[in-house]
């Protein structure tokens, strides 16, 4: 083999065996969200596919908004559901009301409008239900300037979910059979 050769398949060889980047884990925060809920239970907190998954899921909307891929090396510390759960109880104080709120998240997802801007999407089905009685509504919050990338795009997924949880509060405490 010429000595150019070997030394091209040696930097080739070097290369392909640096080891993947080392995953990064991330959750809502510590801080409990900025609202209080008004007096209820909180219930089932849950979300669909693919949104059940640990995975921080993002879209290319510049290229394709249909398609949905996880980050390759950052993830959630825990599905969205649980971390959304966690912050309602955080809100929620003693967790007595006459109302129970269930939620099913349907988007949780980093969508790049460009390859360095993007907004953290959430969208829910709420319901506050007493007795066999149910009222639901759908919830689209929307954070602008998640950044470019998932550290960036956790925090700004952290100020949706407090919002969200803002609006989730206004719309229990308006129910009548809620007060």
């Amino acid at each position: 083999m010429k000595p150019t050769l070997l030394c091209v398949a040696l930097l080739l060889a070097g290369c392909s065996s640096s080891a993947p980047p080392e995953p990064r884990t991330y959750d809502l925060g510590l801080s409990a969200p900025g609202t209080r809920l008004p007096a209820a239970r909180i219930g089932s907190v849950r979300a669909v596919a693919p949104f059940d998954f640990a995975d921080m899921q993002y879209r290319l909307a510049y290229r394709n908004v249909a398609e949905i891929s996880p980050f390759a090396a950052s993830r959630w510390a825990a599905p969205p559901a649980d971390m959304l759960r966690k912050q309602l109880l955080r809100a929620s104080g003693d967790g007595n009301g006459r109302c129970t709120i269930a939620i099913e998240i349907q988007e949780f997802t980093q969508v790049f409008t460009a390859e360095a801007e993007s907004e953290a999407r959430v969208e829910m089905r709420v319901s506050a239900s007493v007795g066999a009685s149910a009222r639901s509504r759908q919830l689209s919050v929307v954070e602008a300037k998640a950044g470019p990338d998932a550290i960036s795009g956790a925090a700004a997924f952290s100020r949706a979910v407090d919002r969200a949880i803002g609006e989730i509060g206004a719309w229990v405490a308006a129910q009548p059979e809620c007060r």
